[in-house]
């Protein structure tokens, strides 16, 4: 047994009674345990994002939530420690289902299977963000506890501007490269590419994620800032390259930050704080919810939370789109 394996093994011992503490209906006494718990720094996430998951099944938020503001903490005040992402690195991807939807032309969409579950929502400390919609107070929500109860097919890949042309016949991408996200996309265009989709396979009737299941999708099983970790980005980071190596996350879904903005089906608006299920946004409004990172983004909004809104019937350079439909 190495010498780092019986530090973090000792670390993890020490923070056993910190960790249960979390769970305490008193809020003094969470507090303390949260306190000693940011003070392990990126040691602590070993135990605290695990119990994170676990307490997520509880009807009690205090523990999930306290738990939740400690790695927040953590990511801020250790952005630029290298074993900030060690946690993250040692989790192996999750082996999803896949189906492909052939195209004309010989194009090939693929989907994984993404499981039903729950998930937080949201961030306490959201960052500047993007506010496109100029008529509401703010474009990050709360943090609240939500679950999905339905699998569901997602493409792992935007659609690209080859798939786009071949239903659509039509590319106002200013960059013209057939695999590639299609951009100049509005949210109309959008729909109207998947009800081609779904006439060209009947077996399945697609549509745009909600903005739910897009952030469950995005964070994977994990409540990092972005999806792949908490490590401070940095402009011209190969992660963020659109013509570089296509990072999967644990569920084998690529281009979440690195590419384009992606259409929801779901209106812009606030949402509360409550628990809930199977959520869906304002059916109508003034404007759509987008969510990842258009690329001239900054990287300190390169997170998981990230979201915006634009008026559905505008094309707009930097938004596109990927799609999904219901699983059995």
């Amino acid at each position: 047994m190495g010498v780092a394996t019986i530090a973090l093994m000792s670390a993890l011992a020490c923070a056993a009674d910190p960790l249960a503490n979390l769970a305490s209906q008193d809020e003094a006494v969470r507090g303390a345990a949260a306190k000693a718990l940011a003070e392990m720094g990126p040691k602590a996430l070993f135990h605290v994002c695990p119990f994170i998951q676990e307490h997520l099944k509880d009807k009690d938020e205090h523990a999930w939530r306290a738990a939740y503001a400690v790695e927040e903490q953590i990511a801020l005040q250790c952005q630029d420690d290298p074993h900030l992402d060690d946690y993250y690195r040692s989790l192996k991807p999750i082996k999803l289902p896949a189906m492909t939807v052939r195209l004309p032309g010989g194009l090939n969409m693929d989907f994984v299977r993404i499981p039903p579950g729950a998930f937080i929502q949201g961030s306490g400390n959201p960052g500047t963000g993007v506010l496109l919609a100029a008529d509401l107070p703010c474009n990050y929500a709360p943090v609240r506890k939500v679950t999905l109860s339905k699998p569901f097919w997602m493409a792992r890949d935007e659609v690209s501007q080859a798939e786009w042309e071949a239903l659509m016949g039509f590319n106002r991408s200013r960059e013209k490269w057939p695999h590639r996200a299609v951009e100049m996309v509005s949210w109309h265009e959008a729909l109207e590419f998947c009800r081609r989709l779904s006439k060209l396979d009947p077996r399945h009737e697609f549509t745009l994620p909600t903005e739910a299941q897009w952030e469950y999708a995005c964070r994977a099983g994990t409540t990092s800032r972005h999806a792949f970790g908490n490590e401070k980005l940095l402009r011209g980071d190969s992660r963020l390259d659109p013509g570089g190596p296509w990072f999967e996350n644990r569920f084998g879904l690529r281009h979440l930050h690195d590419s384009m903005f992606e259409w929801c089906l779901d209106g812009f608006d606030i949402y509360s704080e409550d628990a809930c299920t199977d959520p869906a946004g304002p059916p109508t409004g003034l404007y759509r919810s987008i969510r990842s990172n258009y690329r001239c983004c900054s990287a300190s909004e390169c997170r998981c939370v990230h979201r915006a809104g634009f008026p559905p019937e505008s094309p707009r350079n930097g938004i596109g789109f990927r799609v999904v439909c219901p699983a059995e």
